[in-house]
């Protein structure tokens, strides 16, 4: 009964851990994002997203998937070497294992998932040959990245596992202000590496040739016979000759002899029509009826009349209030349509870096990140003083 006290408690501080460090952990993914993004683009001020906290959690999975990937080659040395190196050291054997993993390869994948058209791709050979082509860069960034990750890996090391509890609110301060440190570094280099010209050959346009039509040999044409035209109005012949005869001698032609049984009337004979001397008579116009007054009608005669009734007003629908998220993210596109074009400074991974934690659009998110830092930090320190009663750590 002795050990189940520190049992309950080693596994409460164990819950209590994980699920504070998981909000801890997506709240730090969302700043190094928004931190390497916009330095990035060569803004010297941070927008900072009004998302909700359902998307940091997307961030934290993707952090966890890099992390994983260059943990897992040195979590399986330190596994190997557990009996022939360091073998009373466990966490220090991780720590110099994986530390120097991650410092290198980290920047590449993370710069590799935000180029990349998918948020998983942990390595691009593109980003790797750029950072050969930035070498100089590349190597100021790696030198002032080791002393950051040094100082703030130090501290937590000697809190956690050195027995000074006293050094985790010293721990957790210096890792926030080095978390915002590393993201301004690696944001300069990004932009860096943005300002290269493309490498990639553009392929050059097909080249059309015109072709002219072949030309068909010239065929002789044959002449076709002129068909005979006849004229439809032509009189015959024997008409022409007898037409000619009676043009020539008029007194010659004879007078039409009259066909049998038909008698012609003459002009004695033809009796003419007769002419009215009275005018006809007019027809009666009907005398006009009076009109009738409308107070004679009886009610059974009135014509209905159709009253059109106006139509009501429509009541206008109420317009949904927009929300304050709605707002915020209207205001932040309009204030990234109206940022200027940016230049790259004379010493980009000196001016504007190591004050960068202190600006007043960051300086609320290093202090959230501070705190979230040193209650994880006091959970796990708890944790293991009751797991070294349970386990003789």
């Amino acid at each position: 009964m002795g050990a189940a006290g520190p049992a309950i408690m080693f596994v409460l501080l164990l819950a209590a851990s994980i699920m504070v460090g998981v909000c801890v952990l997506a709240y730090a993914a969302r700043c190094v994002l928004v931190v390497v993004q916009e330095t990035g683009l060569g803004q010297d001020e941070i927008v900072w997203p009004n998302e909700p906290m359902q998307d940091w959690l997307g961030h934290a999975v993707q952090f966890v998937e890099l992390v994983g990937i260059w943990l897992a080659p040195s979590a399986l040395a330190a596994r190997l070497l557990r009996d022939v190196w360091l073998a009373d050291h466990g966490a220090l054997r991780v720590l110099l294992l994986a530390g120097p993993g991650l410092w290198l390869f980290f920047p590449i994948g993370l710069m590799s998932s935000m180029s990349a058209l998918s948020r998983w791709v942990p390595f691009r050979w593109a980003i790797f040959t750029r950072f050969l082509r930035v070498a100089p860069s590349a190597m100021v960034f790696y030198f002032l990245t080791a002393i950051l990750l040094s100082l703030a890996v130090v501290p937590w090391y000697y809190a956690l596992f050195g027995g000074q509890g006293l050094l985790v609110p010293v721990a957790a301060a210096v890792s926030a202000a080095v978390l915002f440190l590393y993201s301004r570094l690696l944001g300069r280099l990004a932009w860096i590496i943005q300002r290269l010209p493309s490498t990639e050959r553009v392929p050059a346009p097909a080249k059309t040739v015109m072709r002219a039509p072949p030309v068909k040999p010239r065929s002789k044409k044959k002449r076709k016979p002129k068909p005979d035209v006849q004229d439809p109005w032509a009189a015959p012949e024997e008409e022409e000759a007898e037409f000619r005869k009676q043009k020539r001698f008029p007194w010659a032609k004879e007078p039409p002899k009259a066909k049998p049984g038909l008698h012609i009337p003459s002009a004695y004979e033809i009796e003419g029509y007769g002419f009215a001397t009275d005018k006809p008579a007019e027809p009666e116009t009907p005398p006009e009826k009076p009109p009738r007054s409308r107070l004679a009608m009886s009610p059974e005669e009135y014509e209905p009349i159709d009253v059109q009734h106006s139509p009501e007003p429509k009541t206008p629908t109420p317009r949904e209030p927009q929300s304050e998220l709605f707002a915020e993210q209207v205001r932040q596109r309009l204030a990234e349509r109206t940022r200027v074009q940016p230049v790259l400074p004379a010493h980009p991974f000196l001016s504007g870096v190591f004050t960068f934690p202190l600006y007043a659009a960051c300086l609320p998110n290093v202090l959230a990140l501070f705190l979230g830092f040193l209650v994880v930090g006091g959970l796990v320190h708890l944790m293991l003083q009751f797991g070294g009663e349970l386990f003789g750590w």
